[in-house]
């Protein structure tokens, strides 16, 4: 789909679809392949480009503090993957994790919002603006409200992406997907 915010074609898919977008358009996606460290690396064939992130979908940092951080989302793997969207501009990207609903949604969140802020929207317009955008790209949307809080810390303050990640994450349609995973859309 085309997001005219981000002056792109963004998709989400799960690990499972991914033969489908590389048979249907071979060569269009760039694609952010975000996969537990323990998963078999994949041999992605019909795509342009690939970054991979290999990050478990954990929620929060608690109690995980004195861990190694393998595999646990950082904001070095948000910067890597900011770059790397910004080194194909304009070009299509596709993200995709396990089962296409809480890591990839909410990198592609990400990149949403980063685009609504470089526009200039408040964080209250891009809070109602946002949401709707990640559910016509997948409505069965639940982002994973780690990547987003460090996502958004990458170009807003500490307390404003805080903020706007609680004001996302209760978004009434993004909180009922997170309770039904994703399986009523």
């Amino acid at each position: 789909m085309f997001i005219e915010v981000c002056q792109r074609h963004l998709g989400v898919c799960s690990y499972n679809d991914l033969p489908r977008f590389a048979k249907s358009d071979p060569g269009f996606w760039n694609v952010i392949s975000l996969l537990e460290p323990s998963f078999p690396k994949l041999a992605l064939r019909g795509f342009r480009k690939i970054h991979h992130a290999r990050l478990y979908d954990v929620i929060g940092l608690e109690g995980l503090e004195g861990d190694s951080g393998l595999g646990i989302p950082r904001a070095e793997h948000l910067k890597d993957i900011f770059r790397f969207a910004d080194s194909v501009p304009g070009e299509p990207l596709l993200v995709h994790c396990r089962a296409g609903i809480s890591r990839s949604t909410g990198v592609a969140l990400c990149l949403i919002v980063r685009a609504l802020h470089h526009r200039g929207d408040s964080t209250k317009l891009i809070a109602e603006q946002a949401p709707e955008i990640i559910l016509q790209i997948r409505p069965q949307a639940a982002p994973n409200p780690l990547i987003l809080e460090l996502g958004f810390a990458e170009f807003l303050s500490a307390t404003d992406a805080r903020d706007l990640v609680v004001k996302l994450v209760n978004h009434p349609r993004l909180l009922e997907n997170r309770f039904l995973g994703g399986s009523k859309r």
